[in-house]
């Protein structure tokens, strides 16, 4: 299938074929027969089935035309379940030893006096069976196949290999997994099939693919020749400040009249990889984001794209290894895995398979790389697949091999097909599509909540906002530096433009300099170390271009008014029912060869302080010495210079807290209460507390998953704090 991404398909879009009989020899039963076959031949099987369909009300005890009819709805994009009774009959009518009343030879397919079906039919009534998770009557049917065929017959191979898939779906289906699955709403989903999610690593962008109507009605009536819908689109989704996904839109280099759709987004939310069919030639290509509007699509380079078929793909989280799907030459059998590597002159290696263990003689497709660069999600009809394509999960071990895939389990995966799974950075969310579950539309994006023990682990992401003045938008050369303190090496990362977020991998047990700028001047600066711990853990950090008083608006400061960055939407159950101009976007590689330098800026301030807390504590002793010794320096700034500026930073453990509710929480908490006691402290040497200027905030969840082991405060102590600092 490589016309469209999904090539789904509506049957209430299909022009109906009735005209196309309305006189001469197109009315007879044999022109109908033939046209029947090369709409067959063609992979058009939903216009191919409404022939059959006609034919079969004409004659109901055909057997022929009963397994045609029942093979085009098993092989359609969205009709499958239409396949099984008309499978059944045509089974039930086949006669062995004689293959037709006219034929004694054998089954001929193409001709219009055949009334017997061939043997295959035992096969695919199998598979009916066995996608509607009637595993006992699969087997039946393939058992039945593989007892009345020889080695001549290329679905015995299919037959024996469904054999095992039931087998591993019982024992799979024995021991269910306590997921939560949810719809994601209707703000996202549609009447028209949504598919494919991609959601950033900050967790406040959702790509996905759809065949909707664009609300400009630019693709209304111009359809997609074979699955009859609108081609398919790439939509996009922010989350807003209190953590709603808002509406929609369609990026800006959707082509009317050809498929784009989601593959990937790069861990900076700044380049996306995206599958474009190429008359057939499905590939992958890149866009980079510039300003509010993605650049034209260019075409991966090296032998990631070829002849053959490269419908997925993904890019680490340090943007050296890009792991993509092909069926060409030369790999285990069907789709496999490749990988590609950065070369030292910025260009991407040749590809080479990531090997068998991962890879089989079946088909891989839908590779995911978490952020933490050493887990893969990918779906296979390999392995101990239920039936379909199963999601499994692998990991990177030292000596660059990928461990033996684990299935994830049921209900996730099921004994039809499941692609295109994705998750969250701290993997305890991960995002697919399903037109199993139901919902709003033929197929539709849900989320289901991962138990802790999938929680990443040695993963440090940094993200937050860079906040213009109130009424101006973010200066397009807004920059964000970053520099590892031992090695030197320097990485850059530019905001989204629309809402100021920005996101960053840090590897753990390393000092970083952190230097935002803005036309090239540091408008803050801070060194920060990432603990050497196994836990996920986040750094939410809001960046000010200008200041903020200390004592201003609620709505900026009071962080548990908003939700933090990439907040976790709680979306429905799951039912059975005018543009700006690009500026110019320069990557490292770019910035390298102008002889462009970085230079890290002086990250010292005049005074730190630091507060640890037992569990579920927040308050500041203002007799404490070491505060009024900060309180001094801050008192002294305001005489010497008219302000002081103020970096908050709180912090929580992950040992659960009843008395806030959440760890996330309290440490809001925390650092708001901060801010209120160097309030009182200020006012209280009697200087003006408004000339004291925010410019940056953050709060942390952060340290060693939790073990039920409180009473371990050496262990989890360390991450309970509030720190303020001065200059």
């Amino acid at each position: 299938m490589k016309h469209g991404y999904a090539l789904l398909l509506s049957s209430t879009l299909l022009a109906p074929l009735d005209g196309v009989f309305a006189q001469g020899e197109s009315t007879t039963f044999t022109w109908k027969f033939e046209e029947g076959n090369k709409l067959m031949e063609e992979k058009l099987y939903n216009q191919s089935a409404e022939i059959w369909d006609q034919l079969v009300q004409e004659q109901p005890d055909n057997a022929n035309l009963n397994y045609k009819l029942g093979y085009c709805y098993y092989h359609s994009y969205n009709q499958q379940d239409k396949a099984l009774p008309y499978l059944e009959k045509a089974a039930s009518l086949r006669t062995t030893g004689s293959l037709g009343g006219f034929n004694t030879s054998g089954y001929d397919p193409f001709e219009p006096r055949e009334r017997n079906a061939p043997v295959e039919v035992d096969y695919f009534l199998g598979r009916a069976y066995h996608v509607k998770g009637e595993l006992d009557k699969a087997d039946e049917q393939y058992r039945k196949f593989l007892g009345e065929t020889d080695d001549k017959y290329s679905y015995r191979d299919l037959a024996s290999r469904g054999l095992e898939q039931t087998a591993n779906a019982r024992k799979l289906m024995q021991d269910p997994k306590p997921y939560q699955i949810s719809n994601l709403g209707k703000v996202i989903n549609s009447e028209y099939p949504d598919f494919s999610p991609i959601i950033s690593v900050d967790g406040n962008a959702l790509f996905f693919t759809t065949r909707r109507i664009h609300d400009d009605s630019t693709n209304l009536g111009i359809l997609d020749d074979i699955a009859g819908m609108p081609h398919e689109a790439i939509y996009v989704s922010y989350k807003d400040r209190e953590g709603n996904w808002q509406r929609p839109e369609p990026l800006n280099i959707n082509a009317v009249g050809n498929h784009l759709a989601t593959i990937n987004v790069s861990a900076d939310g700044q380049t996306l990889f995206i599958y474009r069919n190429d008359a057939g030639d499905g590939n992958i290509y890149e866009s980079r984001l510039v300003g509010e509007l993605w650049s034209d699509p260019v075409l991966m380079g090296s032998d990631i794209n070829t002849k053959a078929w490269e419908p997925h793909g993904a890019l680490t989280a340090d943007g050296n290894t890009f792991y993509f799907i092909s069926d060409r030459k030369g790999g285990f059998g069907g789709r496999d895995i490749y990988r590609v590597v950065r070369l030292p002159n910025g260009e991407w290696s040749k590809a080479q398979t990531i090997g068998n263990v991962v890879n089989t003689p079946y088909d891989e497709d839908g590779v995911f790389i978490h952020p933490n660069g050493r887990t893969m999600f990918f779906s296979s009809t390999g392995h101990n697949s239920m039936g379909g394509f199963d999601i499994f999960t692998s990991e990177l071990q030292e000596d660059g091999s990928w461990s033996a895939p684990i299935n994830l389990g049921h209900p996730i995966n099921s004994p039809d097909d499941e692609v295109f799974f994705v998750t969250t950075a701290d993997g305890r969310r991960g995002y697919f599509s399903s037109d199993k579950i139901g919902g709003y539309g033929e197929k539709d994006i849900y989320f289901v909540d991962l138990p802790e023990e999938m929680e990443s682990e040695g993963l440090t992401v940094l993200k937050g906002f860079i906040i213009p003045p109130p009424g101006t938008t973010l200066p397009p050369s807004t920059i964000l530096y970053v520099t590892d303190k031992a090695t030197g090496e320097v990485k850059t990362y530019k905001p989204r433009q629309r809402d100021g977020v920005y996101v960053v991998i840090l590897p753990p047990c390393k000092e970083y300099n952190l230097d935002y700028r803005v036309d090239d001047k540091t408008i803050h600066t801070e060194d920060i170390y990432v603990e050497c711990e196994t836990a996920y853990q986040e750094i939410n950090k809001e960046i000010y271009l200008n200041p903020v008083s200390i004592t201003g608006p609620a709505s900026i400061v009071d962080l548990p008014k908003g939700a933090p960055p990439g907040s976790k939407e709680k979306g429905e159950p799951a039912t059975t029912g005018g543009k700006a101009k690009p500026e110019e976007y320069l990557t490292d590689a770019q910035l390298k060869e102008k002889g462009k330098t970085h230079t890290m800026p002086d990250a010292s301030y005049a005074a730190e302080y630091a507060k640890y807390y037992e569990y579920n504590k927040k308050d500041i002793d203002q007799a404490e010495t070491d505060w009024k010794g900060f309180i001094d320096t801050v008192v002294g700034l305001i005489d010497k210079n008219g302000k002081a500026t103020i970096v908050i930073e709180a912090s929580a453990s992950k040992v659960p807290t009843r008395t806030f509710g959440t760890n996330e929480n309290l440490s809001r908490q925390r650092m708001d209460d901060a801010r209120k006691r160097l309030i009182e402290a200020v006012q209280a040497r009697g200087k003006n507390a408004d000339v004291i200027y925010i410019e940056a905030i953050n709060s942390l969840v952060q340290g060693p998953a939790y073990k039920g082991d409180y009473i371990n405060t050496e262990k989890y102590g360390k991450f309970q704090y509030v720190k303020l600092k001065t200059r």
